[in-house]
């Protein structure tokens, strides 16, 4: 269960009052999550209205790194993209502390995340995530990647002494091969990115897209990068191997709304290759990261090297 921080029913009581909300009917903690707690909440307002909401609290995140969040949601929310819109309080303020950590409640959308992704919800998110990105222009705060060069130079070094020659020598040649390739990748077209849109990242109610969460990785990155993360996860099968009605809906409907340059067209076998050498780097160290393994759930590294390794070997047509 990914609870880094217990909460009683008292401390949530106090904490969501500031935000309209008062009677606490029920507190439950989520087993999702790898960085943050997260707890479902369901209150009632001062009409007596029951809701659904979500509380997170940051266990890794700096404090003055949540703005960018909050707004970014909130810009999102107000295009009409469903994206949870945090609660602020009188003065507008939408992050507090709690137990020391910071805080942010969000409305609990309805739905479920599909085990299974059908060709009409990859079309449905693919639609959702060009138009997040084309959305781009009009968003004016900017965030860096945490996860890119530097990290990656932090993470050969943590991970190159303890994996067998094998992976070691995959790592090392895909993050070189990356390093080669960066120049030309910050040339792409950048904007809005949500960096982690995994099919449990999204709700749909049956066909219906019901909200696209955990933005907490998001910056402004290439967004064709984005597209490849979710390529990897929605239309790959258990052996790394695009699935192929999945990736042609996914492709057809974002590119219907924002189609590739040139230059991306070019790079998009290699940012495929790169957006699943990223997952296995940063899966396989939560894997040998032994705190990690007490608190939460891990997902298999093995899965991304599968994904990586297909796509050198068998570069995705566009």
């Amino acid at each position: 269960m990914a609870v880094y921080t217990a909460l009683s029913q008292a401390d949530v009581q106090r904490f969501i009052q500031r935000f309209g909300w008062h009677d606490l009917v029920e507190l439950k903690a989520t087993e999702s999550g790898i960085e943050n707690t997260n707890y479902f909440v369901t209150a009632l307002d001062a009409k007596g209205n029951t809701g659904k909401l979500v509380l997170t609290l940051f266990e890794k995140v700096p404090i003055d790194a949540l703005p960018y969040f909050v707004e970014l949601t909130s810009f999102l929310a107000d295009k009409g993209i469903p994206v949870p819109k945090p609660f602020r309080d009188h003065q507008q303020l939408a992050v507090h502390r709690l137990k020391s950590k910071p805080a942010l409640l969000v409305p609990c959308f309805a739905g479920h995340h599909p085990q299974t992704p059908s060709l009409i919800q990859c079309q449905l998110i693919a639609t959702a995530l060009a138009k997040m990105h084309l959305a781009s222009g009009q968003f004016l705060l900017q965030r860096e990647n945490v996860r890119g060069p530097q990290w990656r130079r932090r993470s050969i070094e943590l991970l190159s002494p303890i994996l067998d020659s094998e992976n070691r020598q995959l790592l090392l040649e895909q993050t070189s091969k990356w390093t080669r390739h960066q120049a030309a990748i910050d040339a792409l077209p950048h904007g809005i990115t949500h960096n982690d849109l995994f099919h449990d990242n999204a709700l749909f109610l049956e066909n219906k897209l019901t909200g696209i969460i955990d933005f907490y990785q998001a910056c402004n990155d290439v967004l064709i990068y984005d597209l490849a993360v979710l390529v990897n996860d929605w239309c790959s099968d258990e052996e790394g191997r695009l699935i192929g009605p999945l990736y042609d809906a996914v492709m057809g409907a974002y590119q219907q709304h924002r189609p590739f340059t040139p230059a991306e067209r070019a790079m998009w076998p290699d940012t495929l290759a790169y957006a699943a050498l990223r997952f296995w780097i940063s899966r396989l160290l939560s894997w040998h990261d032994a705190e990690s393994h007490r608190k939460v759930a891990q997902k298999d590294p093995d899965i991304m090297r599968r994904i990586l390794l297909w796509r050198l070997n068998h570069p995705a047509p566009l």
